[in-house]
């Protein structure tokens, strides 16, 4: 079979029919007007699923939050297999600058000149540049971020790791 038109219909509602497989070898069917239907199941009818692991934070040996790794399976709105970093402190609550280290590590805005140590780079030239600094002085250092945010590209290398690229239709064009 072969197809002759697309014709843009509208936003119409769709349905996803499924019967137990248990009883029949076969994972589509043919309905009426030539009309043919796949049991999809769970994964395939869902916009978003996200998988959340945690691992403990901890001062001493008393737990005081989670570090939250979410890992996007499938997703309409944010690049499938991204993962996002979150951290949640019992006292401050979701940590604001969360993940931002080892994103800005991985695409080398910050590098690791020795062990302990953190520095900004040149992304043109490579260099390294500012002061050395520990990971703590780096983690919640609004100041430090907000820098990094306004005077580099940093912003465009996350929109682009976590968002799709392509566009499948402008939304003229749909409706």
């Amino acid at each position: 079979m072969k197809i002759k038109m697309i014709k843009p219909v509208g936003r119409k509602p769709v349905y996803d029919l499924s019967i137990n497989s248990d009883d029949y070898d076969e994972q589509h069917y043919i309905l009426e007007n030539g009309i043919v239907t796949h049991n999809t199941g769970i994964y395939y009818s869902s916009d978003n699923i996200w998988i959340i692991g945690r691992q403990q934070e901890k001062e001493g040996s008393d737990i005081a939050g989670y570090h939250f790794i979410i890992n996007v399976e499938k997703s309409r709105y944010v690049k499938e297999k991204s993962k996002i970093p979150i951290t949640v402190t019992w006292n401050g609550g979701i940590n604001k600058w969360s993940g931002l280290m080892e994103i800005a590590l991985e695409a080398q805005y910050i590098a690791k000149p020795s062990n302990g140590w953190y520095q900004l780079v040149n992304r043109e030239t490579g260099e390294l540049i500012g002061e050395k600094m520990r990971a703590k002085d780096i983690q919640n250092n609004g100041e430090f971020w907000t820098r990094l945010f306004n005077e580099t590209d940093f912003p465009d290398y996350i929109k682009k790791r976590y968002t799709g690229e392509t566009v499948m239709f402008k939304e003229e064009e749909i409706l």
